[in-house]
């Protein structure tokens, strides 16, 4: 089960026959990414947030006029191939979602969760973009639809600016209710409003509703099948819904994958272990430095109050809202964030048997271990994974059989 970050939660390690242990808690340490954090103390986790992708709405490029019919008023509208500019090495697709509210080109687009979004249908607007067109799938749309031919073009349009068009108008119709005009659809000639109403059919009857997508952090490390073998600790499974998490590899130890490889980032799923370099009670500390922080499909973006001119990606700006047409995000967006998020990995020596295990002081709950990471951007923790090698007693005790119960 994988673990929201920023919410401390236990996760129990059982260990083999002959190793008893657990994992212990650490305290919680403010390490901010891009430099806009929250330090948490360990008894108060921060809010789960994560970072806010921004960017500049380009509507430069041509596209399809439609008509159509806005309840009783004639709504006659042109689907230009809007791009979002979140950097200026990243442009994504996106569409309107307001059709009649002016668009803001003018202005900083800011990223906000659907709930703050007055727009209806968000679920099946993101089953339309799952299915529709996302810039570079406009030949496959157009065969699913039952629409490519052997042209290279719709009387003087685009296989990109008639497969946007359709998703746009299949769009429309779902957040606004627009009616496309069913007889004269397009500014065009017959082969554009052909191919332009099967994009839309095809897509509002053969696509299903899809949840808003997760957009809190998390991070997990399963320790439950975790044993200590000579000097190798593992397996331990990685769970997380970020990208990869580049590190560097830690003085007295290495982490490997499970045909005992080097690894140098964590990724969802993954199995790591841990070779220490001595026998030893021993700590050794992961420290990442790179974090791929990913804005999927579906992100909703609105115009803030921030000139475009004045546009610095990734800064959060703080500014309000203002009217204005919403756009959606038909591409995820990914980049590579700087990041400090700190494993430390122990072994050492179990108490022996007559001795009470170990507990938190403020809980009485035995050794847990706590995730943590959350803040405005991405605030991160310690996880510290503690297994502990039994103590042999002095007076002739052993480690057992692999028979004996411990």
């Amino acid at each position: 089960m994988r673990q929201s970050l920023g919410k401390h939660k236990g996760l129990q390690l059982m260990m083999n026959k002959a190793l008893k242990g657990s994992l212990a808690a650490a305290a919680g340490i403010a390490l901010s990414l891009t430099g806009v954090g929250a330090a948490f103390a360990q008894d108060e986790a921060p809010e789960d947030t994560a970072p806010v992708a921004s960017g500049t709405v380009d509507s430069s490029q041509d596209g399809v006029g439609l008509n159509g019919m806005l309840g009783e008023e004639e709504e006659n509208v042109w689907a230009n191939l809007l791009q979002l500019h979140l950097s200026e090495e990243d442009t994504r697709l996106v569409y309107c979602i307001q059709i009649s509210e002016p668009l803001q080109d003018g202005n900083v687009y800011e990223e906000r969760p659907w709930e703050e979004i007055p727009v209806e249908d968000l679920p099946l607007v993101l089953g339309v973009l799952t299915s529709g067109y996302t810039g570079d799938n406009a030949g496959t749309l157009l065969e699913e639809a039952g629409v490519a031919g052997d042209n290279e073009d719709y009387d003087g349009y685009s296989w990109d600016q008639i497969a946007y068009a359709g998703t746009q108008a299949a769009i429309w119709h779902l957040t606004d209710g627009w009616e496309i005009n069913a007889d004269d659809p397009t500014v065009g000639e017959a082969a554009a409003d052909g191919a332009v109403l099967a994009v839309q059919e095809y897509l509002l009857t053969e696509t299903e509703p899809v949840d808003e997508p997760d957009f809190t952090p998390e991070f997990e490390v399963d320790s439950t099948e975790a044993t200590v073998d000579g000097t190798t600790a593992g397996p331990f499974t990685i769970g997380t819904n970020l990208g990869p998490i580049g590190f560097t590899q830690p003085e007295g130890a290495t982490i490997v994958d499970e045909n005992g490889e080097e690894v140098t980032e964590f990724t969802d799923d993954q199995t790591v272990y841990v070779e220490f370099a001595d026998e030893v009670s021993t700590t050794v500390s992961v420290l990442t430095d790179t974090v791929t922080w990913t804005t999927p499909m579906g992100r909703v973006f609105v115009p803030t109050s921030t000139p475009a001119a004045e546009f610095v990606p990734q800064a959060d700006t703080g500014a309000e809202d203002i009217d204005g047409q919403r756009v959606i995000l038909a591409e995820e967006h990914s980049e590579e964030i700087s990041a400090e998020l700190e494993f430390s990995i122990t072994v050492e020596e179990a108490p022996s048997s007559e001795t009470p295990q170990a507990t938190l002081p403020t809980t009485g709950t035995s050794l847990t271990a706590v995730a943590g990471i959350g803040g405005a951007v991405l605030v991160a923790g310690v996880v510290a994974l503690v297994l502990m090698r039994r103590r042999a007693a002095t007076a002739g005790a052993d480690w057992g059989d692999d028979t004996e119960e411990k």
